[in-house]
C-alpha cells in the first residue's frame, strides 16, 4: 500500500499498557505482550475505529511486533531518559533467558484508558494470554496483516479491518483522517 495508515505512539499511554498487562498476569513475556496488545488493537479498531497505544507494528519473523513496546521493554538507549526511568522504576525486567518476563512495581495508571481499552485489553488476555508461543505464532502468522505485509515492514492499520467488518469503510475513512493528527 503506498500510504499505510499509521499513529503516533503515545509512550506514556503504552507504559500504562505494559504495567496492566504485568499486573494482570505476573511473569508474562515481552511476546505475550505483543501479541495480546496486538489482538487488543485489532479488536478495538474493529469495535471502535481506534487503536489503543497507536503503536508501529512491524512484521517481524515471529509476527507483528509494536515496536514501541518492544523499546520499552528492551530499554532500547535511545528512549528518552524520561521514557527509559519511567519504565524502570515501574517493572522488573527479567532479562534472564532473553524472554524479558516482567513483573510491575506498581499498578497502572488507570486515567490513560479508556473503558473501551480496558474491555479489549480483558477480551485479548482472556483469549490469548494463556496461548504457547507456538499457538500464538500460529495464530499471527494467519493474519491477512501479517502475510500481506513485507518482512521487516510496518504493518499498515487499513489491515487490521476484519473484511466482513459491516463497517469497515466508514472506519477505514475515518482512520485516514484522523491518524496522522492525533496521537492515542
Amino acid at each position: 500500500m503506498s500510504n499505510p495508515i499509521q499513529f503516533k505512539i503515545s509512550y506514556d499511554k503504552t507504559t500504562e499498557v505494559i504495567i496492566w498487562l504485568a499486573n494482570m498476569k505476573p511473569g508474562i513475556d515481552i511476546y505475550h505482550v505483543a501479541k495480546i496488545l496486538f489482538y487488543a488493537d485489532k479488536m478495538h479498531i474493529n469495535k471502535y475505529g481506534r487503536p489503543i497505544t497507536g503503536d508501529t507494528y512491524i512484521r517481524m519473523p515471529y509476527g507483528p511486533v509494536p515496536s514501541g513496546v518492544r523499546d520499552l521493554i528492551t530499554e532500547n538507549s535511545w528512549l528518552s531518559p524520561k521514557q527509559l526511568e519511567h519504565i524502570k522504576s515501574s517493572l522488573i525486567i527479567d532479562k534472564s533467558d532473553n524472554s524479558y518476563k516482567l513483573a510491575a512495581t506498581r499498578e497502572p495508571n488507570m486515567k490513560y484508558f479508556s473503558k473501551t481499552d480496558i474491555a479489549c485489553l480483558k477480551n485479548s488476555l482472556s483469549e490469548y494470554g494463556d496461548m504457547s508461543f507456538d499457538e500464538l505464532y500460529n495464530s499471527t502468522h494467519s493474519e491477512k496483516c501479517y502475510y500481506e505485509t513485507d518482512p521487516n515492514e510496518k504493518i499498515d492499520y487499513a489491515l487490521l479491518i476484519d473484511d466482513d467488518n459491516p463497517f469497515k469503510s466508514e472506519i477505514l475513512e475515518n482512520m485516514e483522517e484522523i491518524s496522522q493528527y492525533i496521537q492515542v
